[in-house]
C-alpha cells in the first residue's frame, strides 16, 4: 500500500508540474518569442510608411520596389531584427526583379504595441490586403517568412491565395524548438499542423548546421506538404548566417521555383 500511495503522489507531482508548466508557457512564452523591443531606423528611412490597424495601432511598413518587378515578396522577418535590417537582401531580391514589402510586428521598431501570435496574423492579413489595395493581385504575390516569421507567413499562405509560400529557417512549431517533441496540449504558431492544408506550392530553406532551429523541422514541414514542394539544405550554414554571400546562391533556385510554380 505504502508504495501505491507512493506512486500516486508522483503522479499527481508530474501532473501538478506540467499544469504549472503549461500555464507558464501560455503567459510568458510570447515575451521569449517576440524580445526585441528597439528600433534600427528612423522616421527618415527610405520607403517607409505606417499602417493602421483596426484597433488603430500604428505598424511601420517598408517597400523596396524593383524597377523591373515580375513578383512581389511579402516578407516577415525574424524575431532578433527588424524592417531596417533588411535591406541588404532586400537590395539582392530586387536584382532578381523582386519588390519586397514588410512589416514590423508589434513593438518591433517604430511599430507601436505587444506583439502575440493572434495579432500578428491580423497585422499580417492587414499587409496583405494593402498589397492588393496598391495594385497587386494574388498571382504575383509571394508570401516568405524568415524563423518566426515562417510561423506568420504560413498562417497567411493557409488563409489567402498568393503565387507560392517560402519558408527560410523555420520551425514545425513554435515550443518544439524548446521540446523537440509536442509536449504541451497547446503549441504557439503551429506550422506543422498548418501546412497539409496550404494549397500554395512551398519552398523551405534550411541550413544543416542551424542549432537554433535544427533543419528536422523543414523536413517535418515537407512530409506533411501535399502540393508541389521543394526542400534545399545549406551545408554550412547556420540560423544567423544563412544570408551570408557564400549561401546567397540559393536564392536562384527560389527565383526558379517561383517562376515555375502553380496551384
Amino acid at each position: 500500500m505504502k508504495g501505491l500511495f507512493s506512486l500516486k503522489r508522483l503522479i499527481l507531482l508530474v501532473v501538478l508540474i506540467y499544469i504549472l508548466t503549461t500555464v507558464i508557457a501560455h503567459y510568458y512564452s510570447e515575451k521569449l518569442i517576440f524580445p526585441y523591443h528597439q528600433s534600427s531606423y528612423g522616421k527618415n528611412v527610405s520607403g517607409l510608411k505606417f499602417l493602421t490597424s483596426n484597433d488603430g495601432t500604428r505598424l511601420a511598413t517598408r517597400f523596396w520596389q524593383a524597377e523591373n518587378q515580375k513578383a512581389l515578396i511579402l516578407y516577415f522577418h525574424g524575431n532578433y531584427m527588424d524592417i531596417g535590417y533588411l535591406d541588404e537582401i532586400a537590395e539582392f531580391l530586387n536584382q532578381k526583379n523582386y519588390s519586397i514589402l514588410a512589416m514590423d510586428y508589434r513593438g518591433y521598431g517604430l511599430s507601436q504595441g505587444e506583439a502575440n501570435e493572434e495579432n500578428t496574423y491580423a497585422d499580417a492579413q492587414m499587409l496583405y490586403d494593402y498589397a492588393l489595395e496598391i495594385g497587386y493581385s494574388s498571382d504575383i504575390i509571394v508570401i516568405l517568412g524568415r524563423s518566426v516569421g515562417s510561423g506568420i507567413a504560413t498562417d497567411l499562405a493557409l488563409n489567402n491565395d498568393a503565387k507560392s509560400l517560402v519558408l527560410i529557417s523555420p520551425f514545425s512549431s513554435a515550443y518544439r524548438v524548446m521540446t523537440k517533441y509536442p509536449l504541451l496540449f497547446f503549441d504557439k504558431f503551429n506550422n506543422a499542423a498548418k501546412i497539409d492544408k496550404v494549397q500554395e506550392p512551398l519552398f523551405i530553406v534550411h541550413g544543416t548546421n542551424d542549432l537554433v532551429i535544427p533543419a528536422w523541422h523543414s523536413q517535418i514541414l515537407i512530409d506533411k506538404h501535399k502540393g508541389q514542394q521543394k526542400l534545399v539544405l545549406i551545408q554550412g550554414a547556420g540560423h544567423n548566417d544563412i544570408y551570408d554571400d557564400k549561401y546567397l546562391d540559393f536564392v536562384n533556385v527560389i527565383d526558379e521555383f517561383i517562376l515555375k510554380s502553380s496551384r
